[in-house]
C-alpha cells in the first residue's frame, strides 16, 4: 500500500475518535513515518514494512487524542523544528509574537539582555538566541523535564545559551527586555479544554490558578519592584489583554497590547525604562 492510501483508510479512524482535520493530519503521520516529501506522499510513494508498523502505531495513538506533535515529536516554530514530546508544552504559532518583538528590542539596542521567564521547549529563547548570535539571551524554567527538551533544543541551533532551572525570573539580576508565555488558563477550566491539552500537555505550563493569572502578577510584580525591563512582554490567553493591562497600569506604566493573526489581543506589553 502506498503512504496516500493508507492515510485516506486512517483518515476516517481518525475523524471517528474526534480530530478535527483528520485528513490532514493523517497524511502528516504517513510523511513522517515514511520520511517523504508531500509531492512523493501525492505521487504515491509506497510504505515499507516497517514504515507501515510506524504509521499504524502512530494512528493508534493519535485515536487517544494525544498530540501529533508528541507522535512526530517535533513542532515547527520560526522556521525551526524543535523536539516536544510529553513533559513539555507544545509551541503555537501566536508566541512567535514573542520573538519578534525580542529581535525588534535588540535590533534598537543589542546589548540589551533579553530573558525570557518560563521557556519550556526553549522555543523563544533559542530562536533568538539563533537569530541574533551575539546577544545576550538567557531563559528559566521550573520544570526539569521542560529544561531537558530545552536543553536539547538549545543544543541544535543555540548551544551557548544559558538555561537556568528556576521560578520566573527570580536568579536573574538584570533584564532589559523580559518575554513569557505563562500558565494562563484558570484552573478550573482546564478539565473542560480539549484532550489533546488537558489530557497529554503539562498541568505546571497550563495551571493559572483560580483566575488564570497567578504567575502573571508575579512576574509583573518583579519587574515593577525589582527589574524594571525596558520591555516586558506577556503571552494572554483570550479576553485577558484588559485585565492584564490593568494589573500593569497599577504601577504607573502604559500598556500596550498586540494582535495575533485572528485579530485577538495576544501579547501585552509594558515600559519601565
Amino acid at each position: 500500500m502506498n503512504a496516500r492510501q493508507a492515510a485516506t483508510e486512517a483518515s476516517g479512524r481518525l475523524a471517528e475518535a474526534g480530530i478535527a482535520d483528520a485528513p490532514f493530519e493523517a497524511e502528516l503521520m504517513a510523511r513522517e513515518a515514511a520520511g517523504i516529501s508531500r509531492s512523493a506522499f501525492f505521487t504515491g510513494s509506497a510504505l515499507g514494512a516497517e514504515e507501515a508498523r510506524r504509521f499504524e502505531e502512530w494512528i493508534e495513538r493519535r485515536t487517544h487524542r494525544e498530540p501529533a506533535a508528541y507522535i512526530t515529536g517535533h513542532r515547527e516554530f520560526y522556521g525551526r523544528s524543535f523536539g516536544v514530546g510529553q513533559g513539555v508544552l507544545i509551541p503555537r504559532p501566536e508566541t512567535e509574537l514573542l520573538v519578534g518583538l525580542g529581535l525588534e528590542e535588540l535590533d534598537g539596542n543589542p546589548r540589551a539582555v533579553v530573558a525570557e521567564a518560563g521557556t519550556g521547549s526553549g522555543a523563544v529563547a533559542v530562536s533568538i538566541a539563533a537569530e541574533r548570535p551575539g546577544a545576550r539571551v538567557l531563559a528559566t524554567e521550573i520544570s526539569p523535564d521542560a529544561l531537558r527538551f530545552a536543553s536539547a533544543n538549545a543544543a541544535l541551533y543555540a548551544p551557548w545559551l544559558p538555561l537556568i532551572q528556576g521560578n520566573l525570573l527570580s536568579a536573574v539580576s538584570r533584564a532589559d527586555v523580559v518575554l513569557a508565555n505563562l500558565p494562563y488558563i484558570p484552573a478550573w477550566e482546564i478539565e473542560a479544554l480539549e484532550p489533546e491539552v488537558s489530557r497529554w500537555e503539562p498541568r505546571v505550563a497550563l495551571d493559572g490558578g483560580e483566575d488564570g493569572y497567578d504567575l502573571i502578577r508575579r512576574l509583573i510584580d518583579d519587574c515593577a519592584d525589582r527589574l524594571r525591563p525596558h520591555l516586558l512582554a506577556l503571552e494572554v490567553g483570550f479576553g485577558q489583554a484588559d485585565e492584564v493591562g490593568a494589573m500593569l497600569a497599577t504601577y504607573g506604566v502604559t500598556p500596550w497590547a498586540v494582535k495575533d493573526l485572528s485579530g485577538i489581543d495576544r501579547v501585552v506589553c509594558a515600559r519601565w525604562a
